[in-house]
């Protein structure tokens, strides 16, 4: 294959950080009918359609996920990657501990917690005449959650989960570093010290450890050793708490709906077994990720078009989840929808979200909890409402969700 670097896509030139480039759905249906795998610009591939998306995901051996979130050149040591940029045989071994934890099963074993904390959080917004449910909803739900299956005390959830919002929207995971140093125990010392004591915490205690997906990281051996050393899992427990805000704009995505659209909330109310229907198509045409990138380990193709060595892959998960040949009136939100083929939300093949189960049940819970709570029109958006999406180039949800809550 030519060394030669082939030309930008100019009709389809673009920044991909620029969140109005990537989340205009209108501009990715052009793309996906014109040229379905592009380049928007020098050194980086945008993928459309739903098969090259999902083979830039299954294929980990040719499309690498080293570097997935960090900007061109920048490199992190191995114990502060996350997990979705971690590649086998690393990523087999870690994956095989979570797993564990982030199973079906174990969605199942945590909806007892989750309902509990879905019904305090809508209880504590009860007397209440105004709040934001994205602040005071949508974020905190997920983090909690996601800290109850690690295993960290209740006190300690709020905190946690604001140092970790904190680091997920500063320059540490495009660069590695902040204005306070580099890595996460320079730039963000409080939370390093609180979640490298629950390491020691669990460590110590050995067999009579507290259960959770935390100690499991901590105790977790195979014939190779120890699996995940105590620097990586503290980087791995910021990696989760950070990935809940995900969840959190899937919650605000459903819950903007369901407060704008009367017709949607009425058929939730009169039909609950659609509410699972609800979840799986939010999740498609407002995937709360939009792309991911992956990065090519030898010169191949996609879709027809040449990728180079050392490229950037731009996996349009959001646009592939809106193509014509898989889903059919693929812009209409349908409770009725029979999903041909999984939506791309949470990925596909062996770096698929670990917490896709989590996710998934989170959002049932919390649609139920909420239409059985409050009556219809109780709650409603503020009269000066504007959609905003959240300031953040992957993500796709609501920045603030201001309502009145009526008697």
């Amino acid at each position: 294959m030519s060394m030669t670097k082939p030309p930008v896509d100019e009709e389809f030139a673009f920044d991909p950080t620029d969140q109005s480039k990537t989340q205009d759905f209108e501009l990715m249906a052009k793309i996906r009918r014109e040229k379905p795998v592009c380049r928007p610009l020098e050194g980086v591939v945008l993928t459309t359609r739903y098969a090259d998306t999902a083979r830039g995901f299954c294929e980990a051996e040719t499309f690498s996920a080293v570097g997935d979130m960090r900007a061109p050149g920048v490199v992190v040591p191995l114990e502060e990657s996350f997990m979705g940029e971690l590649d086998a045989p690393l990523h087999t071994r870690i994956r095989r501990v979570l797993h564990r934890i982030f199973t079906r099963r174990g969605a199942l074993e945590a909806e007892p917690w989750t309902r509990a904390e879905v019904k305090r959080r809508l209880g504590l917004l009860e007397d209440r005449r105004e709040a934001d449910l994205m602040k005071d909803f949508a974020i905190p739900v997920p983090g909690s959650v996601g800290a109850h299956v690690m295993g960290i005390p209740e006190d300690l959830h709020d905190q946690l989960m604001e140092w970790s919002n904190e680091l997920l929207h500063s320059s540490w995971p495009a660069t590695g570093k902040t204005e306070r140093g580099e890595g996460i125990a320079a730039c963000f010392p409080e939370l390093a010290a609180c979640v490298d004591g629950l390491i020691r915490e669990r460590e110590e205690a050995g067999a009579d450890a507290p259960p959770g997906l935390l100690s499991l990281m901590v105790q977790a051996h195979d014939d190779d050793g120890r699996v995940i050393s105590a620097h990586h899992a503290r980087t791995l427990v910021v990696n989760m708490l950070a990935g809940s805000l995900s969840a959190s704009f899937m919650l605000g995505n459903l819950l903007y709906r369901l407060l704008s659209d009367k017709g949607f909330d009425a058929t939730l109310r009169n039909e609950p077994d659609k509410i699972p229907a609800a979840v799986d198509e939010s999740l498609r045409l407002e995937a709360p990720v939009s792309f991911l990138f992956r990065r090519a380990r030898e010169d191949t193709e996609l879709g027809g078009c040449p990728v180079h060595a050392g490229e950037q892959v731009m996996l349009g998960m959001a646009a592939a989840n809106r193509d014509e040949s898989i889903y059919p009136d693929p812009e209409s939100f349908r409770l009725d929808r029979k999903l041909p083929k999984a939506h791309l939300a949470f990925g596909i093949g062996p770096h698929v979200c670990l917490g896709n189960h989590l996710t998934w049940m989170i959002g049932r819970v919390a649609l139920e909890e909420v239409l059985a709570r409050f009556a219809p029109g109780r709650i409603r958006l503020t009269n000066d409402f504007e959609w905003v999406c959240v300031d953040h180039i992957q993500e796709y949800g609501p920045e603030r969700l201001p309502v009145v809550i009526g008697t």
